[in-house]
């Protein structure tokens, strides 16, 4: 299907675009976690890395090195007194809130640029786009093709 891969470029480069103008020193792997304990809310890193996509191995070392910057907290889990789980500290909520604002900022001014038609179509895309996303969560990733 042609469209899956101009899609998957058209998506790849405007995520590397907002990236470029939201992050400062955050790395990918970095902001996609807290991204993800954000919208998770406290969550044990087994968890955490299969929702990611990678091994507890290296989501280890992502929280580690989010743990040193002090934009995580480790907290005890309610539910087993031996494990632990991973939430933004006050810190990383300020960053998340600041690479939000900034990327919502680059794409008003990006879709201001835009014709109403083209406009009107982003807002109809936007629908099917969540859609998307949600299906893919569906297929495997190629984490899990090397388990079967």
């Amino acid at each position: 299907m042609q469209e899956a891969s101009g899609l998957r470029v058209a998506l790849a480069r405007v995520h590397r675009q907002l990236r470029l103008r939201s992050i400062n020193d955050v790395t990918l792997a970095q902001a996609s976690a807290l991204a993800r304990i954000e919208q998770n809310g406290p969550l044990r890193l087994g968890v955490l890395a299969q929702l990611e996509g990678t091994t507890a191995a290296t989501m280890c070392r992502v929280i580690d090195s989010l743990e040193q910057r002090e934009l995580i907290v480790r907290v005890a889990d309610p539910d087993d007194g031996r494990a632990s789980l991973v939430e933004l500290s006050r810190e990383g909520g300020t960053l998340m809130a600041e690479l939000r604002t900034r990327s919502t900022e680059a794409l008003r001014k990006a879709l201001a640029e835009l014709s109403v038609v083209d406009r009107q179509t982003v807002a109809r895309a936007v629908p099917v786009l969540e859609r998307l996303s949600e299906l893919l969560n569906r297929v495997p990733s190629g984490n899990d093709f090397k388990r079967l």
